[in-house]
Parts: structure tokens; C-alpha cells; sequence
């Protein structure tokens, strides 16, 4: 009885590890490294070895019913494209999607510049379609492999194949690790925990970050981003219009000129036209009924040339009031586009938020 309560105790030692091993991943957005020399503290870059209990916030190394010290493999393939990365025990900037930013707006991939359990979430998503290799922790099983996130060796009694270690078979050392449906036997009393990728996947919430920051905050940055160049752009076809609209009002302006000159012409030819009807006895007087004619007309057209100027000089002032609103609100939504990529930057950095 004194034995199964070990064994039941050791069993729930592993569970908790792996609890601590999750609130490690939240907090740090990696897992932790091994412990290479046995102090209870991760030893970078290694990923093989002891148990780092102190670096994970346990009190107590993590042993067996027998009182043996457990091993701990983790994966980690490196690349050197942060999104093809999965090199778990390392903290990195992985999640990059895809916005609409600049003037004018370009899609792009971009970095959040920052690390957080959703840039983890990307690795373990690559990870998970990995293939095996003799560079990072596999399972083998009879003549099959498997890539998984981490292992917890149970070095079991005793060295019962001879080899020097309490470790069996391929558990002694390096990155490969027997399968857990492998059954104790003669030359094997070893038992490993495993923890998947989408074990942990769900254990980290990734479903529910990667829907949030990889869709809404971007899809809003993009969208204020074209918005904002839409309306410069509107801008600049206003300002065409303001052209447009001096140009009429000078126009108008020059229409008043000319016919006021005419008034003035015509005002001349009447001394002269009334003088020639004298000296004439009456021979010429239709010229003057033409000179008083050419004044009235002209006048005319000075009252319409007027008038039009008036309607260029509303339509003017229209114009150059709606650009100084569009400028206010240009002014807003780069104030706005701004403070939205700061909140993108901000959900990326408080990952839990986002679940």
C-alpha cells in the first residue's frame, strides 16, 4: 500500500509539472530548457537533461516512487525564418501577419516586435506538421517515429538492461525517446510521459489568440490604413476642384472687366454719335439710338458677368471649407491609424487578453 501511494503520488507530481510547464509557456511564450549540470535551473540552449523544477516555479526536483530523478527532453528545430521556426525552449518573435500599412497602403508581412505566447501557438503549429529528424526529439516505436512537444522519462526501479544507467533502451541519452506504449519487460522498466503539440496547443488557448490577433486587430489596422489614403485621395481631387473653382472666379472676374469696358466704349461713341447727327441735319442720328443701345447691353452684361462671379465666389469658399474639414480629418485618422497599431502591438504583447 506504502508503494502504490508512491507511485500515485509520483503520478501526480508529473501532472502538476505539466501545469507548471503550460504557466511557464503563458508567461514566457517558450518552454523551458533542461537542466544540464542537476541544480534544478534550465541550462540554454540544452534540450536534454534534467528536470529545470526551480526555473518552472516548483519547490521539490521531479522523482519517481523510487526516489529517481526524472528526464526531460524538449523539441526545438531551428530556422532562421522567425515563421518556420519551432524551436520551442527559444523566445521569438514568430507571429507575423499580414497588414496594410504606409501611404499609400502596401500588404505586408509584419513583425509585432514583440514575444508572446501566440508567437509560441506559431511554432507549435509548425512543429506539428514537422518531419523527423535526428536533430530534434522523436518517439520510436518499432519501426514508426514521432515528433512531440516534450517528454518526462520515468527511469522506473532499476538499470534492467545492464547499460550502466537507470535509463533503458534509447531513453539513456540523446534526442530520442521510447514510446510510451512500449511495455516494461526483462530489459525495460521505463515509463514516458508525453505531452503533444496539440496538447499543449489547447493548454496555451492558441485557438482563441490566434482568432483574435491574427484577424480582428489587423483587419482594422488595414481597413483605417486604405481609409486613410482613400481620403488624401479625395483630397487631392478636391484641391483639383479648388483650382477649378478659382479658375471660374477669374474668369467671372475678367467677364466683368471686359463688359465694363464696353460700357465705357459705348458711353464714348455717344458725344461723338450725337455730334455727327448735328452737323448732319439728322442724317446719322440711328448711330446715336446704337451708342445708348450698346451702353444698355453691355450694362447688361456687367449685372450677368456679376452675378456669375458671385455663384464662383460661394462655390470657392465651399470648396476650401470642405479641405479644411478633410484636413481635420486626416489629421484624426492618422491619430487613430496610429493608436490602433499600438493596440495591435499591445494585444500581441498581453496575449491572454485576447482568450
Amino acid at each position: 500500500m506504502t508503494r502504490l501511494a508512491s507511485v500515485e503520488s509520483a503520478i501526480n507530481d508529473v501532472s502538476d509539472t505539466q501545469n507548471a510547464i503550460a504557466g511557464f509557456a503563458l508567461t514566457t511564450g517558450r518552454l523551458p530548457c533542461a537542466d544540464a549540470n542537476q541544480d534544478g535551473v534550465e541550462d540554454c540552449p540544452a534540450v536534454a537533461g534534467g528536470f529545470p523544477y526551480l526555473t518552472v516555479g516548483i519547490g521539490a526536483p521531479l522523482r519517481n516512487a523510487y526516489g529517481y530523478d526524472y528526464r526531460y527532453v524538449v523539441y526545438a528545430r531551428r530556422d532562421n525564418t522567425p515563421m518556420n521556426d519551432a524551436e520551442l525552449t527559444k523566445a521569438s518573435d514568430r507571429w507575423q501577419p499580414t497588414l496594410v500599412s504606409g501611404l499609400p497602403p502596401v500588404a505586408e508581412l509584419t513583425a509585432m516586435e514583440s514575444i508572446t505566447p501566440t508567437d509560441l501557438c506559431r511554432a507549435l503549429g509548425v512543429a506539428q506538421a514537422s518531419t523527423v529528424n535526428d536533430q530534434s526529439l522523436s518517439l520510436e516505436y518499432l519501426a514508426a517515429s514521432e515528433v512531440v512537444a516534450y517528454v518526462l522519462v520515468n527511469p522506473g526501479q532499476a538499470d534492467r538492461n545492464g547499460n550502466g544507467s537507470l535509463f533503458d533502451g534509447v531513453n539513456t541519452d540523446g534526442l530520442s525517446v521510447e514510446h510510451p506504449l512500449r511495455r516494461s519487460s526483462r530489459d525495460y522498466d521505463d515509463s514516458v510521459s508525453v505531452v503533444r503539440f496539440n496538447q499543449l496547443w489547447e493548454q496555451l488557448g492558441c485557438s482563441a489568440q490566434l482568432a483574435t490577433a491574427g484577424h480582428a486587430h489587423p483587419n482594422v489596422q488595414s481597413m483605417l490604413a486604405m481609409f486613410r489614403q482613400t481620403i488624401r485621395d479625395y483630397r487631392a481631387q478636391l484641391a483639383l476642384v479648388e483650382e477649378m473653382a478659382f479658375a471660374d472666379n477669374f474668369q467671372t472676374g475678367a467677364s466683368i472687366a471686359s463688359a465694363s469696358a464696353s460700357v465705357a466704349a459705348a458711353a464714348a461713341t455717344a458725344p461723338t454719335a450725337t455730334a455727327s447727327a448735328i452737323n448732319t441735319a439728322g442724317a446719322t442720328a440711328a448711330a446715336v439710338g446704337a451708342s445708348v443701345g450698346a451702353i444698355s447691353g453691355n450694362t447688361a452684361l456687367v449685372g450677368t458677368a456679376t452675378a456669375a462671379q458671385l455663384v464662383a465666389i460661394d462655390n470657392l469658399n465651399k470648396v476650401r471649407d470642405q479641405l479644411d474639414e478633410l484636413d481635420l480629418l486626416i489629421k484624426d485618422l492618422d491619430e487613430l491609424h496610429d493608436s490602433v497599431d499600438d493596440n495591435v502591438v499591445a494585444a500581441d504583447n498581453d496575449a491572454l487578453s485576447a482568450r
